[in-house]
């Protein structure tokens, strides 16, 4: 019997995902999807259909709309049965609309070398622009447990940096503490705007001014993975926006908008942020959208 160690899992289980996109999403393979995805396969995007099929059906469908559409990855932690990716997706749109370019985040758990269950955070906001429909709603999906399987020291301390960032900053308002978990000249890459600018500062300004905005603003960590010095999660950002902000003022209308953001940690605090976030939310709460 041979053993894998959890090394040799979280690169086996990196190099799966990787296979799915040349496979299906590259390549257009659709033959081997019953060698990639698991028996039980379970997927929580309301817009793909249930069962193996469903991925490539929904895939296929968009294609439709969007020739030319392939999928390319451009961050990835793999972090033992889970793997999380933030993927760029790129099509020829519509006569007179812009060629399709949308950021996704996704999560796939694994299961006896196949891919057993898949969550996802979309911005929503590029299809509504492109005139896809079935986008009611606000992409509530189950979430998955914490961290599972073996850490590190340093890579469980690195989630609770992470998720005391979200309880103390984000959830409780605490601004004044930001950074205890980020370096002052920690630097912020969004996949769609640079609107948010580079160091802690800045962060704090712009946090201002959107808990302003939202006073009753509230985040919970769904997901949750660790591998070396990164950190990835998906969020859950509610609020209502009842207050004053920097472009003007309340709307009234709720938010529920959800977000991936990834980590690089250096020496105990944030150093690097990415992060791909569902834009249609803001827009549905009142808020311009880059």
């Amino acid at each position: 019997m041979t053993t894998v160690t959890p090394a040799g899992q979280r690169a086996r289980n990196a190099e799966l995902v990787r296979k799915l996109y040349d496979v299906l999403y590259r390549e257009h393979r659709f033959d081997e999807a019953g060698r990639l995805f698991h028996g039980t396969y379970t997927d929580h995007d309301p817009l793909i259909p249930p069962g193996i099929v469903g991925p490539v059906r929904r895939f296929r469908t968009m294609a439709g709309d969007f020739p030319g559409l392939s999928a390319g990855i451009d961050h990835l932690v793999a972090d033992n049965d889970r793997v999380m990716v933030f993927v760029t997706w790129t099509g020829r749109a519509r006569e007179g609309e812009e060629d399709f370019r949308m950021h996704t985040a996704e999560l796939y758990r694994t299961e006896d070398g196949r891919i057993a269950e898949h969550w996802n955070v979309v911005d929503r906001s590029v299809l509504a622009q492109h005139g896809v429909k079935g986008l009611e709603g606000d992409g509530t999906q189950p979430s998955a447990p914490g961290l599972a399987g073996p850490h590190t020291d340093t890579e469980r301390a690195n989630a609770e940096l992470v998720l005391g960032a979200y309880r103390e900053v984000f959830s409780e308002h605490r601004l004044d503490l930001a950074d205890r978990y980020y370096h002052q000249d920690y630097r912020h890459h969004n996949m769609r705007t640079d609107q948010v600018p580079d160091g802690l500062e800045a962060f704090k300004a712009f946090f201002a001014d959107n808990i302003a905005a939202f006073p009753d603003l509230v985040t919970t960590v769904d997901h949750i993975v660790a591998a070396d010095d990164r950190v990835m999660v998906f969020v859950t950002w509610t609020g209502s926006l009842t207050g004053a902000w920097s472009g003007g003022g309340p709307s009234g209308l709720p938010l529920r908008m959800r977000t991936c953001d990834q980590f690089r940690i250096e020496d105990g605090k944030v150093a690097e942020h990415w992060e791909v976030v569902d834009y249609l939310a803001l827009r549905q709460a009142g808020l311009p959208t880059p």
